[in-house]
Formats: C-alpha cells, structure tokens, sequence
C-alpha cells in the first residue's frame, strides 16, 4: 500500500443571527433601565429582584449558545474519532520499527563512546579496561539523544583524569591493603565512602597486620594544622591521611556548607537579592577578578515586602567602563563606601536564615557572595531558588524568546524602573518569582517535579 487517500465531505456551518440588531438595541435599552437605579433608596429586595430577573435572561442566550456550539461541534468529534482509529492501526508497526531504528542508533552512539573511551584511557596503562569496564564507567544518560558527543568526551576525560590521580593515591599511601583498596575503587570510580571501607577492613580482615606493643611506643607526640582548601581538596586530604594508617581527630570543622538548591516555588517568604560588581579584562589580559560594587535585596514575608537592603561596596579595583555605563555605578560614587567584607556581614545580618531568590544567582552571584563571606570570616548557607533555572521549564510553552530578567518582567507586565541596578533588580525579581509561582502551580511541571 503505497499510498491512500481519505474522502470526507465538509460543509462549512452558517449560522444566521437574523434579528441581532434588533434585539442588541432592545438589551441596550432595557439594561439602561436598571443602570438608572439606585439601590440604596430601592433596597435589598429590590436588588435580588432585579438581579433573578438579569439572570433569566443572560441564561437564555446562553442556553442558545450551547445549543449551537453542539450542533456544530458533532460531526467534526465524529469525523476526529473514526481518524483517531485509523492512526491507532498504524501506532502498533510505527512503534515497532521506530523502536529498532531508536536501538540500532543507541548500538553506534555506544561503540563510539567506548572507542573513544579506549583511546582516552591508554594513559592509565594497565588499569584503563579496569576503569572503563567498571560497572560504574558508563552513564545511561549519554545514550540520549540531546547529549553531544562532545560533552560525553568531557565527561570521559573527566573520569579518565580523577582515575589517573586516585589510583595514584592508593598506589602510594595504600601499603598492604593497596590491592583491596584498588578492587574497590574499580567498582565504585570514586574515593567517596573510602574511610569507612577502611576501617571495615581494619576489623574484618587479616590483611592488616595489627600494631605491637613496640611499635606503639615509636609514636612520639602530634601537631596540630590547620588546613585552608576547598570542599574537595579537603575530603582528599582527609582520605590520603586515613589510607597512609595516620590517626586523626577532627577538633574543628570551619568548612562552609555549600548553599542547597530547592526546585519547587511553594513558599511565600524568601528573600530576593541581586548584586552589580566592577566586571573584569580577564587574567589573560592581566586584570584582577571582578569584586562586587552593590548588593541589593527585598525581604518578602507571606508575599508582601515587609524590608529592603541597599549598599554600595568599595571593591579595592576600578569598574569596567562597560561595566560602569551599564549599571551607572562609578568609581566615584563607591570610593569612600565600606569594604565589600563589611557590606557582606551586614547582608548575612539582614538574609537571617531566609531562602535566597535570585535570577541566574547559581552560575553567577552565589559564586561571588560565597567567596566575599569566606574572606570577610562569616557563613552564609542558606537555601537559594534561581528563577533563571525555574522559567527554563516554561520557556517553549509560553513562546519565550529569551530568559532575561528585564524580558520575562516586561512579558509579565511587570514595572522595571532601573535594569542593572542590584536594589531595583531584586524587587522586581520578588514579583518575577510569584508570577513563575503561578505558572508552576497550573502546569503539568507541577507533576513532573
């Protein structure tokens, strides 16, 4: 069957409405009669007995109205079910071959993957089919579609770079249980959880031979450092200390936490924040990193603004010209303004233990309050809600063309007085947030979630 083709008769629906003009006039009329009332002097009786009258014949023409659209609206639901039975024949072979091609192209996507895995790990030597073959290695994900092949090499060299450097690890502070240590990294391609396997194996095996009475008289004493890393510096230095045998007591923990994201809008207390710094030419055209310049903020309680927070910062650097025309902050206007390190401790005062809402905060601002608290000597840990991240979901439906704050206030009619100003920024971003509130509560995304 080669081709077909579908005989159906259609006649456009008339409806005439003969005697439109005449009865529009006559509703005009009479509807000017009870506009004319005043129902204070008539009273409440009055009123309901206009009111039952109004009704009846608001209801006719609705009855009418329904009566029509039915009418009308049958054949085509006839027509639309007997074409829905026919692509409902066809749904059982298209899913059937559309299945095979779908697998057949996940098979190449695949061999491309681990070939392109062979050639990454030829690096590691004799432990490179141990890491690809790890049952650990390959991310279902990457058969998708919508993943490139070039963020999936990302990931691969990714694997292949922190494999090179804990094998390493083990090899060099794993001693006798560097085998062990090495069989259970295989399985896991990661260091996480490591500690805890070493002291299962400290009770449960008799590859670790115990320390004698002699031995124990060589240890002379102890120091105590303080180490200044990151996150995963420290959890690093933490397991090379416990695979090199070394006993260590944690006595203080001055690791900030890192902020938790949350996905769904159902809170109605938060705070909105933005911040403006100087910008930067980049470290390859020999300019310091960016510093903040203003850090503005609205505290919403129960939807209403109950507080606001405006400073500008003196960042110890000059401000990008373009930096300075777009945000009309200039190096004159925060020459005699307090350290950011200051302005950052009055920003935690005023935040509290508030949910942070900001737009694009997770790529951007985050990064730079983040970094100003831990110089200024202060925590801020609070959770955070990134509006960029939520209207992502609603982009496509709503025909968005772009994801900015000043575009998405302008298609919510939303008042914007000074874009690029920090203070202005969050207030508006506040009102962004209840609009993208209702979108998720009426969406589909609700579910989803």
């Amino acid at each position: 069957m080669k081709s077909f083709e579908i005989i159906a008769t259609q006649t456009p629906g008339i409806v005439q409405f003969s005697n439109y003009e005449e009865i529009k006039a006559a509703l005009v009329n009479y509807a000017d009669d009870f506009l004319g009332i005043d129902y204070s002097n008539e009273g409440v009786e009055a009123a309901e007995r206009d009111s039952k009258e109004l009704k009846a014949h608001k209801d006719t023409i609705t009855k009418v109205k329904k009566e029509i659209n039915a009418a009308y609206s049958a054949p085509y639901i006839e027509i639309e079910k007997k074409l829905d039975e026919l692509t409902a024949i066809l749904d059982v072979p298209l899913k059937k071959a559309k299945s095979y091609v779908d697998e057949t192209s996940k098979k190449g996507k695949e061999k491309m993957i681990m070939d392109y895995a062979q050639k990454a790990s030829l690096s590691l030597g004799a432990a490179a089919s141990k890491v690809i073959g790890s049952g650990a290695f390959f991310n279902p994900k990457w058969l998708n579609k919508t993943t490139s092949m070039k963020s999936i090499q990302d990931d691969i060299d990714g694997i292949v770079r922190n494999a090179a450097k804990d094998i390493k690890a083990i090899q060099n502070t794993g001693g006798e249980q560097t085998g062990v240590l090495l069989a259970r990294y295989y399985d896991t391609l990661s260091m996480d959880g490591m500690e805890a396997f070493i002291e299962n194996i400290n009770d449960e095996s008799d590859l670790i031979t115990e320390q004698t009475a002699d031995s124990l008289k060589n240890v002379s004493g102890y120091k105590i450092l303080k180490i200044t890393a990151t996150e995963d510096q420290m959890a690093f230095v933490m397991t090379q200390l416990k695979l090199m045998g070394l006993e260590v007591e944690e006595i203080e923990d001055g690791m900030p936490k890192a902020m938790e994201e949350i996905n769904i809008p159902d809170f109605d207390s938060f705070v909105a924040f933005d911040i403006e710094t100087t910008g930067t030419n980049g470290a390859v055209n020999g300019d310091k990193e960016a510093k903040i310049t203003e850090i503005g903020a609205v505290k919403i309680e129960k939807g209403a603004i109950v507080d606001k927070f405006d400073e500008l910062a003196n960042p110890g650097r000059k401000i990008i010209p373009r930096i300075a025309r777009l945000t009309n902050i200039t190096d004159e206007m925060v020459v005699d303004k307090p350290p950011v390190e200051e302005v950052i401790r009055l920003f935690k005062d005023f935040i509290g233990d508030s949910i942070l809402v900001g737009h694009n905060i997770k790529s951007s601002d985050l990064r730079y309050i983040t970094k100003a608290a831990n110089l200024a000597g202060v925590k801020i840990e609070n959770h955070f809600f990134d509006t960029y991240i939520a209207a992502k979901a609603f982009k496509k439906k709503n025909g968005w063309e772009k994801l900015s704050l000043s575009y998405l206030a302008e298609q919510f009619g939303l008042k914007h007085d000074e874009a690029h100003r920090a203070w202005s920024d969050a207030e508006v971003n506040a009102h962004v947030y209840f609009e993208i509130q209702k979108l998720y509560m009426n969406s589909e995304y609700k579910k989803d979630v």
